[in-house]
């Protein structure tokens, strides 16, 4: 875990660092068009893990995979695992 952490934390730092170097070359302009492009592919990134997601979904029950019972509980770990770092949302109880 501390390796992770310190990992996250070098990651960060370099991210900093490079927003810095861009305003100090390019300005306050330069710096906000870098953090706009890096939430852009943030964004994309979600939506095409999401995307994954659902054409895994569709895929595993048209071709009746997800009644393995390994496959439907990789498929439960990966959503869950998903769901707690918010890149899919908590079922509602509605859903059920």
């Amino acid at each position: 875990m501390e390796e992770s952490d310190n990992r996250k934390n070098l990651l960060e730092q370099l991210n900093n660092a490079v927003l810095d170097m861009t305003e100090q070359v390019f300005g306050t302009k330069g710096r906000e068009f870098v953090e706009n492009t890096q939430y852009q592919i943030k964004e994309f990134n979600l939506s095409a893990i999401r995307a994954w997601v659902n054409f895994i979904d569709k895929f595993l029950e048209d071709s009746k995979l997800i009644e393995n019972e390994i496959v439907k509980k990789t498929s439960a770990t990966i959503k869950d695992l998903l769901k707690q770092l918010k890149i899919l949302e908590e079922d509602s109880e509605d859903d059920f």
